[in-house]
C-alpha cells in the first residue's frame, strides 16, 4: 500500500513538472531586471525579451538596444517579434534593451529665445560631449564601459549564452544611434552588426581610421529630418567605403519619428534573421 502511494506521488510530481515546463515554454517572456553598475555607481535597468521555447542550452542571436525605458510589456516590438517567430518568418532571437538615466543632469545652456536647455544624463551617456563638469565629462566613457563590460557580460552569463561578435547586434535611434556609432568605432570587436537610425551626433567630428574593418552598419533616416542629419549619416558612407567595410543606407519618407523607426526596425530584423536564409 505504501509503495503504491509512493509511486502515485512520484507520478503526480512528474506530471506536474511536465505541465509546468509546458506552461513556461509555451509563451515568450518579457521582463525587466537590473544590475548595479560600478562604472556608473548606480543601479541600471534593462528589459529582456526571450522567444517562445527559449532553451538556455541553445545559442541565439542577441540584439542589444538603447532606450529600453520606452518599451512596455505589450509593446509594438514584442507583439511583432512574437508574430514573426511564431509564424517562422524569422528565427528566434533575444532582444535586450538597456535603460538610460532620464534625470536632468545639466541646465546651464539656453536656446536662442532665452529658454533653458534641460539636458538629461541620457545625452551625456550617449554623446561624447565636451563639458566643464568633471562628473559629466566622464559619463560617456563610464556608460560605454557599463554597456560592454557589465551589462553584456551579465546578460550572457545569466542566459547561458556563449556569444561571439558575429552573434551580437546593436540597435539605437537618435542619440541612442549616436552611441552605437561611437561604440562600433572605439570597440570594434564587441558587436558585429549595428542598426543605427537617425543618428544626430557629430559623427564627422570623430576620429576615424581606414586601416581597420568596421562592424557591419545599417543606417536608416528620414528624408524630412534636415540636411544636417542627412550629412551626418551620409558621412558614414565615405568612412565605410574608405575602409572597405559593409554599410547599407536607407531613407524613409518622414522625420524624426519613433513610429517610423519601429516600422523600419521590424523590416530590418525580418531581413537579418529570415528563416529563408
Amino acid at each position: 500500500m505504501t509503495k503504491n502511494i509512493f509511486a502515485l506521488l512520484i507520478l503526480m510530481l512528474f506530471i506536474s513538472c511536465k505541465s509546468n515546463k509546458s506552461i513556461v515554454e509555451s509563451h515568450s517572456k518579457y521582463f525587466t531586471d537590473s544590475i548595479y553598475s560600478k562604472s556608473l555607481s548606480e543601479y541600471r535597468k534593462h528589459n529582456i525579451y526571450l522567444p517562445k521555447n527559449f532553451n538556455s542550452s541553445e545559442s541565439y542571436p542577441i540584439v542589444y538596444a538603447t532606450d529600453g525605458f520606452t518599451i512596455k510589456e505589450n509593446s509594438f516590438l514584442k507583439k511583432n517579434l512574437d508574430s514573426l517567430i511564431e509564424n517562422n518568418i524569422i528565427r528566434p532571437i533575444i532582444f535586450v534593451e538597456s535603460h538610460c538615466n532620464t534625470k536632468i543632469a545639466d541646465s546651464s545652456g539656453t536656446f536662442g529665445n532665452g529658454k533653458k536647455i534641460y539636458n538629461k544624463y541620457r545625452y551625456f551617456e550617449y554623446v561624447e560631449k565636451q563639458t566643464n563638469d568633471s562628473i559629466l565629462s566622464k559619463r560617456f566613457d563610464n556608460h560605454m564601459n557599463y554597456f560592454k563590460n557589465e551589462m553584456i557580460t551579465h546578460i550572457e552569463k545569466q542566459l547561458n549564452q556563449q556569444s561571439s561578435k558575429t552573434n551580437r547586434y546593436f540597435y539605437g535611434f537618435s542619440n541612442g544611434a549616436d552611441f552605437g556609432i561611437s561604440l562600433l568605432n572605439y570597440q570594434t570587436n564587441i558587436i558585429g552588426t549595428y542598426l543605427c537610425f537617425s543618428a544626430v551626433g557629430m559623427n564627422s567630428a570623430k576620429k576615424w581610421t581606414t586601416d581597420k574593418k568596421h562592424p557591419n552598419l545599417y543606417i536608416v533616416y528620414g528624408t524630412k529630418e534636415g540636411d544636417w542629419v542627412k550629412n551626418e549619416n551620409e558621412f558614414m558612407r565615405k568612412v565605410y567605403n574608405d575602409s572597405s567595410s559593409f554599410i547599407s543606407i536607407k531613407t524613409f519618407d518622414g522625420g524624426h519619428d519613433y513610429r517610423m523607426w519601429n516600422n523600419e526596425l521590424i523590416k530590418l530584423l525580418t531581413k537579418l534573421f529570415s528563416t529563408n536564409k
